[in-house]
C-alpha cells in the first residue's frame, strides 16, 4: 500500500502557502473587479482565506453558474475569487502526490503535459499497434461520487486537512435518484486535480489486461490499443463492470476501430503519420476567424491586432497542419494569411 501523507489544515493555511496560492489564482486575470479589489488590500485578503483554512472549511463555500458554448453547450460553476485562492493552496500541497501517482500517459491538468502532447503520444501509439478502443466517460464531472471520491483520498492523505478535502467536495452536490451525492463543478481548480486522480485505479487496472499494450487518458477520455480486436472486446466488458461496480459510472457507446483509419481524439482526426483538426474546430477556427475581421473592418482593431488575432485563430487547429485549408479560406475571402 502506498505510503499516505499527513495534511493539515495549517500547512495550507500557512501564510506563505496562501500568498503563493493567491498570486496563481490571480495570474492572468488582473483585469477583473474582483481581482483588483483583493489586490488593494492583499494582506487582508490573505488573512481571511489563511483563517478559513485554519478552521478546515472555504471562506465562502458556494459557486455560481453560467453556461458556455464551446462550441459544446456547458455549465461552468465559477467559485469566488477568495475561494479560488483557498484552492490554489489546497492544491500546491496536494499536487505532487498526484503527481507521483498518475502514469505518464494521463495528459489532462499536468506540468508539461497537455492536450497537444496527448495527441502527439496518441500518434506515436497509433503507429505501433493495429487496433484502438475509444472510451468515454457518460457525464464525468456531474457523475463522480462524493463518497468514493473521499475514500479514495484517504487511502492518499491523513491529518485533519481530510476534512478541507471533504468541505471543498461537498461545496457543490449534484445528487441523484438514490440520494448519492454526486459532482464536481466544472471550473474549478480541485474538480480538475479530483477528477484526474478518481480514474487513477483504471488506468493502471488496464495496462495488466491481456493484450492491451497502451493507454492514454486525456481527463475522462481514453484510448487502449492492441494488436487484435478480440483483446480490446475482452477487456471492454470488464472495464464496464469495473467502472460500474467501483466508481459509479458508465460509459458511451465506445469506438474500436484500425489504427490506420482516422481516430477522433481531443477534435483532432489522427492518423499514424497525418493530424487533421475535425470539423467542429476548422468552424470555431472560421468564426473567430470572421470575429477579427469584421471587428478589423470597423476600425476597432489595428492591421497589428489583427496580426495577433489571427494567431490565436491559428492555434485553434492545433497541432494539425491544416496549412491547405487555411490557404483556401484565405483566397476565398481574398486575405494575405499574417
Amino acid at each position: 500500500m502506498a505510503k499516505t501523507l499527513t495534511i493539515l489544515c495549517d500547512q495550507i493555511a500557512d501564510w506563505k502557502n496562501v500568498s503563493h496560492a493567491f498570486h496563481c489564482a490571480a495570474k492572468g486575470k488582473m483585469q477583473h473587479s474582483t481581482v483588483q479589489a483583493a489586490l488593494q488590500s492583499p494582506e487582508k485578503t490573505i488573512g481571511l482565506v489563511s483563517h478559513a483554512l485554519r478552521l478546515g472549511k472555504l471562506p465562502v463555500g458556494h459557486f455560481h453558474s453560467f453556461e458556455i458554448h464551446d462550441p459544446k453547450r456547458r455549465i461552468i460553476h465559477a467559485a469566488p475569487f477568495i475561494d479560488r485562492i483557498a484552492h490554489h493552496a489546497i492544491i500546491l500541497l496536494l499536487e505532487p502526490v498526484f503527481e507521483r501517482i498518475l502514469l505518464s500517459s494521463v495528459f489532462a491538468c499536468r506540468p508539461n503535459k497537455g492536450v497537444h502532447k496527448a495527441i502527439y503520444y496518441a500518434q506515436k501509439q497509433s503507429r505501433r499497434f493495429k487496433w484502438v478502443m475509444h472510451v468515454d466517460i457518460r457525464h464525468y464531472f456531474p457523475t463522480i461520487d462524493h463518497e468514493v471520491l473521499k475514500q479514495q483520498l484517504g487511502t492518499r492523505f491523513r491529518g485533519d486537512g481530510l476534512g478541507l478535502l471533504s468541505a471543498v467536495i461537498d461545496a457543490y452536490v449534484e445528487g441523484d435518484i438514490e440520494g448519492r451525492e454526486k459532482g464536481l463543478p466544472i471550473g474549478s481548480l480541485t474538480s480538475q486535480h479530483f477528477a484526474n486522480h478518481y480514474l487513477n485505479s483504471i488506468d493502471r487496472w488496464s495496462l495488466a489486461q491481456t493484450g492491451i499494450k497502451a493507454h492514454c487518458r486525456y481527463m475522462d477520455d481514453f484510448l487502449f490499443w492492441a494488436d487484435s480486436k478480440r483483446h480490446l472486446l475482452e477487456m471492454l466488458e470488464e472495464l464496464e463492470e469495473k467502472l460500474d461496480r467501483e466508481l459509479r459510472l458508465t460509459i458511451k457507446p465506445p469506438v474500436i476501430q484500425k489504427t490506420k483509419e482516422a481516430l477522433l481524439f481531443c477534435g483532432i482526426l489522427i492518423r499514424p503519420f497525418k493530424l487533421q483538426a475535425s470539423s467542429r474546430r476548422k468552424r470555431r477556427y472560421l468564426m473567430a476567424w470572421k470575429k477579427w475581421e469584421d471587428l478589423w473592418q470597423l476600425g476597432e482593431i489595428n492591421s497589428i491586432g489583427l496580426q495577433n488575432a489571427y494567431a490565436s485563430a491559428r492555434a485553434i487547429l492545433l497541432p494539425a497542419n491544416e496549412n491547405q485549408f487555411r490557404k483556401k479560406q484565405l483566397k476565398k475571402m481574398g486575405t494575405v494569411d499574417a
